[in-house]
């Protein structure tokens, strides 16, 4: 399908062709899509189209019947005895860009200041970075000296090496359990900005994000939250968690919907992905990233949703019997961001397109789960779609944000400029989503 044929199509058809076509070749940025729907204003059918199957399929109607979390309720796992920014740019651009509440979990050394830097986020220290050091390198320590002890005598040491693996476990599973003991209610969770790369806490986190996974929540990882990734223990962390949901199939209730994971790695994260988690190859990474989002950050974002397993074969297949309709549906998802942003490049904008992304998602869900309650039914292939579009709604909602930004401070620009943009341009974007 192509985004020019859509216009033609009838309302319930275009609805169908765009969740699976290609739309950069068309809409490529905000202001392009903005002009496409002043265009269309003078054709009310057109323009209806345009704001259901971009506008409405992405951002929850904000009314008079919401609520206190009806427009999202996100986590953030992040924040550690350094890094106190990220966390709050991140937890701020989600509460700016839309989101209802917003809560961080970071090192008990890192809640004051980041509770300091604003009263509107929730933030509980669960774990002390402190003791997590500390306990890591002891870890280190027993395990090179049992290394010369067992050269020297044979003896291996392992009673002492048992105390101090308990001693790790469980100080790890207090972090795992005061996160998800409160993921129950929440839309998305936001995991790296800020996180360090303790062991010990990267131990943590990937076990965290296989409970996300299992409790279907929605992903962001970003800065830290990729290094983990790169790890040899973590390589094979979405294989089993995320591919066992096919390529269009239905969900019949909210609780057996599938977990949706977002990646957003610049090119040097990118670079580090292929080389651990790909062993070198492109292709390998993929097969460990079944279903998950990869937005590929740059002079221009392109977001894609790396198929699952089976469905590239079912293409083939497909395509080998001419069955349009199904190859259709089982076309990767695809889409470029050529947004113009600033000039300058500060601290902090991964960490606030990461928040920006984080309310879409959590978006996401929640218009799943309308569709769920509203049909008792929503397909798995167009809700993954729409994330695609969500996800470009953000990189093109923080690109513009940063232009405005450095359009006013030039060389002075800094993340908290961007922050002040970013309502404004929502505004833009996204004002007939409000129902007065």
């Amino acid at each position: 399908s192509s985004s020019s044929s859509s216009s033609s199509s009838s309302s319930s058809d275009t609805a169908t062709t765009t969740c699976t076509m290609n739309p950069s070749s068309t809409i490529s940025s905000i202001t392009n899509l903005q002009q496409l729907i002043s265009s269309q204003n003078d054709n009310d059918n057109d323009n209806n189209n345009i704001q259901s199957l971009i506008l409405s399929k992405t951002i929850p109607t904000l009314s008079s019947k919401s609520h206190k979390g009806s427009s999202g309720r996100i986590t953030i796992l992040g924040g550690s005895a350094k890094y106190t920014g990220a966390p709050y740019y991140a937890a701020m651009s989600a509460l700016r860009t839309g989101s209802d509440l917003v809560t961080v979990y970071c090192a008990n050394e890192a809640t004051l200041p980041i509770k300091s830097y604003s009263p509107e986020l929730m933030v509980e220290g669960v774990y002390s970075a402190k003791e997590f050091d500390e306990l890591a390198l002891t870890s280190a320590s027993a395990s090179a000296s049992a290394s010369e002890l067992a050269i020297d005598t044979g003896d291996d040491g392992d009673d002492g090496d048992d105390d101090i693996e308990n001693s790790i476990n469980g100080r790890v599973d207090e972090m795992v359990q005061k996160v998800v003991e409160n993921l129950g209610r929440m839309h998305s969770i936001i995991i790296g900005p800020g996180l360090g790369r303790c062991p010990l806490v990267l131990k943590a986190t990937a076990m965290i994000i296989q409970n996300a996974m299992k409790r279907n929540l929605n992903i962001v990882l970003d800065a830290d939250g990729l290094y983990l990734l790169s790890l040899e223990e973590n390589k094979d962390i979405f294989v089993n968690g995320l591919s066992s949901s096919g390529s269009g199939s239905q969900s019949t209730s909210s609780s057996s919907s599938s977990s949706r994971v977002v990646i957003t790695p610049n090119v040097v994260e990118y670079k580090r992905l292929v080389e651990t988690m790909g062993e070198g190859s492109e292709e390998i990474l993929k097969s460990r990233l079944p279903g998950v989002t990869v937005v590929r950050k740059g002079h221009e974002d392109v977001i894609e949703t790396i198929p699952r397993g089976g469905q590239e074969q079912e293409q083939a297949q497909a395509q080998e019997q001419g069955d349009t309709d199904k190859n259709k549906d089982n076309i990767q998802s695809r889409m470029v961001c050529t947004e113009k942003g600033g000039l300058k490049r500060s601290g902090g904008l991964g960490d606030i397109l990461a928040g920006s992304i984080g309310t879409f998602v959590a978006w996401n869900k929640i218009l799943e789960n309308q569709s769920v309650q509203e049909k008792n039914t929503c397909e798995d292939n167009l809700i993954q779609d729409e994330l695609v579009l969500g996800c470009w709604m953000a990189c093109c909602l923080t690109k513009k944000s940063t232009l405005r930004a450095f359009q006013k401070r030039k060389r002075s620009m800094t993340a908290p400029d961007v922050l002040e943009e970013i309502g404004d341009v929502m505004d833009e974007i996204a004002s007939s989503t409000i129902e007065y």
